[in-house]
């Protein structure tokens, strides 16, 4: 009677726990707020607001592009907030109705996708909508990818905390939150391609869904492994092709790094991640910052963790830029008709303002190492006011240091140059910050590029004459004239810019469906 009577209170009590786990399982509580970002919401905004005041908007994609998707880091704020609101900062005010947060579990294993089926994600700025019906539609796509678990979503931070900057950039927008387990490469397209197979179904295809992947890059090499590691991935990312990149990741850890555990934790959610974009349309992959744990006031430098912000984009067909590019990465370009190549070689900047704009390069560049601003600057000189496409090449000892610039003519002359002078200094995602120590060793040199001009055929290239863009189905790349001297003959420079910066067949530039352009460069650099 006495084991029936403790049996049955047995029960009872498992039923209550039961109950209390179920009710609380619909409403996701906060689990790392007051350590990875502050508890209390006036702290938190303000945290924020404050990442996104020091955001560099000419590193943003044009308000014209769709953002498909972004990669954002998931550590402390102190560490990768800044980083974390480049991504942010792109999608804010866009018309979204679900964004999905794409991780990969810390704590537990995971056999299948882990989908968080509540009712409430909550924050200390809030509650957020779970979207139920995508949640339940994905898990019945595929039961063998796909589960509810609620479970180890509980003290999961990868998603918790991407939702505050998305709390603080979004109006209204509900949440699919997804945990990745660790899978090959093939099933991660599986993955992607049932949720993309949902998103659109009849449901679901006029709605604004974005993607975003919760990961930080390089964990525990030292500061300099860590930058070389991280920008070989990030570079490789640029082409769009999971294969690939997971091939570069590959490599470098076979190198044996001292101290490097992994390239991404979240591996496998950036395969997913870039397979999904590119399946509902994203087109590029935009690199829009990168830093690690050393750059911070808290990080040191012998055991870093890398942080990125990446845009998964496709761009108007009206404004084919709008973001600062580097001179290793895919560029798009806007037709300039009307002119010739006597015009291109006419094309120079006086000597004064040669000097000029040399001596303002520098003089940026040292003021935004002491105080973060730019320094102001007025002029009535016509050639300086005029809107100009400009590159800012940093080298020391002949060994590149930094290069940044645009295609696109959309700022004065000399404001272009303190632009690209700083993206240069501080925002080239391959180098550390310029330092005010190695300032006087830097070697500064400007490139004002002229008008691009259409070309039929390669035949109208001139060798270590032209600049090229090469671009096709939205995909672009760009060489300066200066990358002639690397090349023997015009057959191997096209194939090169073709593969190498446009993700296309080396070949490409023999198709008359590909568009060429040419342009020159008038370069000038200090003695």
């Amino acid at each position: 009677m006495k084991t029936k009577i403790y049996f049955n209170l047995c029960c009872i009590l498992i039923s209550i726990i039961v109950c209390i786990n179920l009710s609380y399982s619909e409403i996701r509580e906060p689990s790392v707020s007051g350590a990875f970002y502050p508890s209390n919401p006036q702290e938190l905004s303000k945290m924020i607001n404050s990442f996104f005041e020091k955001v560099n908007e000419n590193k943003l994609p044009s308000k014209d592009c769709r953002i498909y998707g972004i990669i954002v880091p998931h550590a402390g704020y102190v560490y990768s907030g800044q980083v974390a609101s480049y991504g942010f900062k792109c999608i804010q005010g866009r018309k979204i109705d679900t964004v999905i947060i794409i991780g990969q579990s810390h704590r537990f294993p995971l056999k299948k996708c882990a989908l968080y089926s509540g009712t409430i994600f909550r924050t200390p700025l809030g509650d957020v909508t779970i979207d139920k019906e995508l949640v339940r539609d994905i898990i019945n796509s595929s039961k063998e990818l796909f589960e509810e678990n609620n479970y180890v979503h509980l003290p999961e931070h990868s998603i918790e905390v991407e939702v505050p900057f998305l709390q603080s950039v979004l109006t209204e927008f509900r949440l699919v939150g997804i945990l990745i387990p660790n899978v090959d490469i093939d099933l991660c397209k599986n993955i992607a391609e049932k949720i993309v197979s949902v998103l659109k179904t009849e449901k679901y295809k006029k709605r604004n869904i974005i993607f975003v992947i919760s990961t930080d890059m390089s964990h525990y090499p030292k500061y300099e492994d860590a930058t070389y590691i991280d920008n070989e991935s990030l570079n490789s990312m640029t082409k769009y092709n999971p294969v690939l990149l997971k091939r570069t990741i590959d490599n470098l850890m076979s190198k044996n790094y001292s101290g490097l555990d992994c390239v991404f934790c979240g591996e496998e959610a950036v395969y997913v991640g870039m397979y999904a974009t590119k399946l509902v349309g994203a087109d590029k992959v935009n690199i829009l910052k990168y830093a690690n744990s050393g750059d911070t006031e808290y990080g040191d430098k012998n055991r870093v963790v890398g942080y990125c912000a990446v845009a998964f984009l496709k761009e108007s067909e009206k404004i084919k830029s709008g973001s600062s590019i580097d001179n290793n990465a895919k560029t798009t370009t806007v037709e300039k008709k009307g002119d010739n190549n006597k015009k291109m070689e006419q094309f120079s900047i006086s000597p004064k303002n040669q000097k000029l704009l040399l001596d303002l390069a520098r003089r940026t560049i040292r003021e935004y190492i002491k105080s973060k601003k730019i320094i102001p600057f007025q002029t009535t000189d016509k050639e300086l006011l005029t809107p100009s496409a400009v590159f800012v090449t940093l080298t020391i000892n002949h060994q590149l240091r930094g290069c940044i610039g645009t295609t696109i003519p959309q700022l004065p002359l000399y404001n272009a140059v303190q632009q690209m002078a700083i993206a240069a200094s501080f925002e080239d995602y391959r180098f550390r910050p310029v330092t005010e120590d190695e300032l006087k060793d830097i070697k500064i040199e400007i490139s004002v590029l002229s008008p691009l001009t259409r070309v039929k055929s390669a035949d109208e290239i001139k060798e270590n004459v032209h600049g090229v863009v090469v671009r096709r189905d939205n995909r672009s790349g760009l060489f300066l004239p200066q990358v002639w001297e690397h090349f023997t003959r015009k057959e191997d420079f096209l194939s090169e810019l073709c593969s190498q910066k446009a993700g296309l067949d080396s070949n490409a530039w023999k198709d008359n469906k590909t568009e060429l352009y040419v342009f020159t460069v008038f370069a000038f650099e200090e003695k």
